[in-house]
């Protein structure tokens, strides 16, 4: 009770039974195992033995490739950005957007698309105007220009096929996260969603909504300024 009581705030009742129950008394746990041991040399045992990148598998769609980022050099003047130097970053993993797409539409959330935009009013009160409702982004008057754009053109047809135009809508998504509760594990993937699914379904986790469709490499920061020393010595 005392470890409890010092320290750390974050530290719950619940969490404190299970360090007693399934550690301290577990039929496994040797005291002796303990003697030497350091949780930030431990954490980042347990962060190489996740291996990410072996989960991104080619077979799933994911392609690995390297991309160059045009980088300015303090004091150094370039006639244009395209002879500038580049800093190299390897490691992006990402996949096909089109295949993405065609992955997400294959999925059994989409009768719960909404492929045809619509204006949404509500009335105050009786007789009063209405008021116009911006909510989703298959009501909005951007989604409703464009769908009117592709009615212009037409619908697709032949002798033996009548195909429907229709607007997918994408929204990204980008954000830093820890694989773990513990050690300095990360990836900083981007998210693809479909707009055509309500906000109200796709904010919920259990939806798996969400579709990866990158992952950026971290850039060594040191070897970075390294770089820009050597580019502006050039």
């Amino acid at each position: 009770m005392q470890w409890f009581y010092t320290g750390s705030t974050s530290k719950t009742l619940s969490a404190l039974d299970d360090l007693v129950q399934n550690v301290l008394l577990s039929t496994d746990f040797k005291r002796e195992d303990l003697v030497g041991f350091h949780a930030a040399r431990e954490a980042e045992r347990v962060d190489q033995s996740l291996n990410v990148q072996s989960r991104f598998s080619a077979d799933d769609g994911w392609i690995e490739t390297s991309i160059e980022i045009v980088l300015p050099a303090e004091g150094v003047r370039h006639a244009s950005e395209s002879v500038a130097p580049k800093f190299k970053v390897p490691g992006l993993l990402h996949r096909r957007l089109l295949h993405v797409i065609k992955a997400a539409l294959q999925e059994t959330s989409t009768e719960h698309f909404h492929l045809f935009p619509y204006q949404e009013f509500w009335e105050p009160s009786p007789g009063s105007p209405p008021e116009r409702i911006y909510s989703e982004l298959y009501t909005s008057d951007a989604f409703l220009a464009e769908h009117a754009k592709i009615r212009a053109h037409g619908n697709r047809q032949d002798s033996s096929s009548w195909t429907e135009n229709v607007i997918i809508a994408l929204t990204l998504w980008s954000d830093s996260t820890h694989l773990t509760s513990f050690g300095n594990a990360f990836l900083w993937p981007i998210y693809l969603y479909m707009g055509n699914l309500s906000k109200y379904i796709r904010s919920k986790p259990t939806s798996n909504s969400a579709h990866h469709l990158a992952y950026i490499p971290k850039v060594s920061y040191p070897y970075f300024l390294l770089f820009q020393k050597l580019t502006r010595t050039s």
